[in-house]
């Protein structure tokens, strides 16, 4: 019988992500005398095991991926079950995303190598060609289009060789799977014109998407952007970018007009394959006096990547020895973290306490009634458990109070409140690399509680009783009112966004197509002061010639998460919630898919973090520092990546309000 720590015939080692579909693991495949070779192993996440669809997409994911043989795609090994849940053994690929390596560009000021980033560039190309001529038994072109490359699906190694992957979302021509109103599959900055309006697509769409990962790597920006999901939709599909070579000068203006040829709205005016435009790319690099060479490639990405590569390196090797060795436990394989184990074990601790200072008290209480009891013990010892499981599940919101007496935090942790935009796990789970990121640098534990509501966290911000909150940012106006000398240390960056867009989202079934065929329903709000959920919401209402409250029924549900399974259970007919939202109810098993985007209702910033008054100043300004400092750990850029992930923090400008 094999333990927790194995799928299959393979044995975990570390578990990459979670998210999506899927979990994502690095595991060894054992040979009948010794170690064979390391794999990643993507395995359906069990609440999604009872659903015909989503075990659908996640064959045809390994299907198709598997029947492409080519060196700039990651092989499949195997598609198997175990424990009734599918999996695929895939290649395993010892580097980096592109995302992380433009990041990596970025910080180091100086524009990126033109011939590096033309050899990544050509090798995708190759990638998704051998994706695009992929045909069936019979040898008939079965019209395989990715749909989703991004730098986030290319994988570089030690040698500069790139690897396309995620075929999640790719699909066959002659595929009858529609996406759903509302549900756009991909990442909206690389996504064609034609992808954006939900149109028939072909492989001239992946074209598009190559051409906008090639402008990002050679200038660090990307051609489309706007400052929310919608302005970049808008941008795409009006066409207009600021030419490659206004942004970057040295790129000869053959090369850059070969990317701008990718980038065009109208298919019928890029190239018309992912190979034409790769051919293209070397000769006119060659005819400029651009030479991609692997060997100097390699070089120059060691300069950018070498030292994050060893790190991952070392963490592995790490990994295997725990997992190798003699009496290793068969519990669940943990994460790999960013930095090494010794570093990282001081900032485990208050997260700990974070989660656990009641349940220790309440399961402590009872237990030591126990001991008076005698032989009674024993029954007031499964009092004890049950009391404390009953605390971790339900003593989240609130159960961190400021330091002091009876507190089981230390005297210099700072406490942070969290408004209960989403469930108390989720809120954690999203801020917990802030929260590392924040303890290093202040070199103080750091902690964060949960509110009650978005107006009690508000008050308690306001009358001192707590020093720091992140607020979503219509609460943010409300307490600023209320309040001036609070004080804004930095606003949410989620993914690439510094806004958020509201959405009045509906069941998939319901045949609604406008606001007014919903006339009498229930309206779902999570909050009376969420501005995405609530005012946004009502305002939009109020423009289609409507009243939110003659013509609706009002109802609170409590959070943003909480919306949507009102929805899904019929409580409600109409809900209020941000783009966001889809992605963290999907990781927590919540049905979507039967939901759909009945309108968009604007866009707001993201939360901010505020201080009060109260502060120390210190304290203050070295939050504020570290505030705009933040960067993600680069270790979660593996095969699966939050869309709503926490990727920085900038300075509130002078109209955030």
């Amino acid at each position: 019988m094999l333990g927790a720590n194995h799928i299959g015939r393979y044995q975990l080692v570390e578990r990459l992500a979670v998210g999506g579909m899927a979990e994502v693991h690095l595991a060894c495949q054992r040979g009948d005398h010794s170690l064979d070779r390391l794999v990643v192993i993507k395995r359906i996440l069990p609440h999604l095991a009872a659903s015909p669809t989503f075990i659908e997409a996640f064959q045809r994911e390994a299907n198709l991926a598997a029947r492409v043989n080519h060196p700039n795609v990651v092989k499949i090994f195997e598609l198997g079950e175990s424990g009734g849940l599918p999996f695929i053994v895939m290649e395993y690929v010892p580097g980096s995303t592109m995302k992380a390596l433009i990041r990596a560009s970025r910080q180091q000021h100086t524009p990126p190598s033109i011939d590096l980033m033309l050899h990544l560039l050509t090798q995708a190309c190759a990638g998704a060609h051998a994706a695009h001529e992929l045909t069936d038994a019979a040898g008939r072109p079965c019209g395989l289009v990715h749909r989703d490359i991004s730098p986030h699906n290319l994988m570089v190694d030690d040698d500069a060789h790139v690897k396309l992957l995620d075929f999640g979302i790719a699909k066959p021509r002659s595929g009858t799977e529609q996406t759903r109103a509302g549900m756009l599959k991909g990442k909206i900055p690389y996504m064609s014109p034609e992808q954006l309006r939900q149109g028939p697509l072909d492989r001239r769409a992946d074209v598009f998407s190559l051409g906008v990962v090639g402008y990002e790597l050679l200038t660090g920006t990307r051609p489309f952007e706007g400052e929310s999901e919608i302005a970049t939709m808008q941008a795409i599909l009006e066409g207009g970018f600021t030419p490659l070579c206004s942004r970057r000068p040295d790129v000869p203006r053959a090369v850059a007009s070969a990317i701008e040829v990718a980038l065009q709205g109208d298919p019928d005016d890029r190239w018309s394959t992912a190979d034409v435009l790769r051919r293209e790319l070397r000769l006119r690099s060659q005819e400029a006096g651009i030479f991609l060479d692997p060997d100097r490639a390699a070089l120059k990405l060691q300069d950018l990547l070498g030292r994050a590569h060893a790190e991952r390196r070392r963490a592995v090797e790490e990994a295997l020895e725990r997992t190798l060795a003699p009496g290793a436990a068969s519990a669940p394989p943990p994460p790999i973290r960013a930095l090494p184990s010794a570093e990282a074990t001081s900032s485990s601790l208050p997260s700990l306490l974070t989660e656990n200072r009641q349940v220790v008290a309440a399961g402590g209480v009872v237990a030591s009634i126990g001991l008076f009891l005698g032989l009674g013990g024993l029954l007031v010892a499964s009092i004890a458990i049950v009391a404390v499981i009953w605390a971790v599940i339900y003593l989240a919101p609130g159960s961190i109070q400021a330091t002091g007496p009876g507190s089981f935090l230390p005297e210099d942790a700072v406490v942070m409140r969290l408004a209960p935009t989403v469930t108390p796990s989720e809120l954690r789970a999203l801020h917990e690399p802030l929260r590392e990121h924040l303890e290093a640098s202040l070199k103080r534990p750091i902690a964060f509680d949960i509110g009650e509501n978005y107006q009690a966290t508000a008050q308690a911000l306001i009358d001192g009783e707590i020093l720091f909150a992140m607020l979503p940012y219509n609460t943010t106006r409300m307490a600023l009112g209320r309040e001036p000398a609070l004080q804004i240390l930095g606003v949410k960056v989620v993914g690439d966004s510094e806004t958020i867009d509201g959405q009045l989202v509906v069941r998939d079934r319901a045949e609604a197509r406008s606001l007014k065929d919903l006339r009498g329903g229930t309206l779902c709000y999570p909050d009376l002061l969420s501005n995405t959920g609530y005012r946004m919401p009502r305002a939009y209402i109020t423009s289609q010639g409507l009243d939110p409250d003659e013509d609706f029924v009002p109802r609170i549900s409590g959070n943003h998460l909480l919306v949507l399974e009102d929805l899904l259970s019929g409580a409600c007919d109409l809900g209020g919630t941000f783009s966001g939202n889809f992605e963290t109810a999907r990781d927590r098993g919540i049905d979507v898919d039967q939901l759909r985007v009945l309108a968009i209702t604007g866009s707001t910033p993201h939360d901010a973090l505020v201080a009060s008054p109260a502060a120390p100043p210190a304290i203050t300004a070295a939050l504020r520092s570290a505030l705009l400092a933040f960067e993600p750990p680069a270790v979660e850029e593996g095969f699966v990546e939050r869309g709503d992930r926490i990727t920085g923090f900038t300075a509130p400008g002078d109209d955030y309000l």
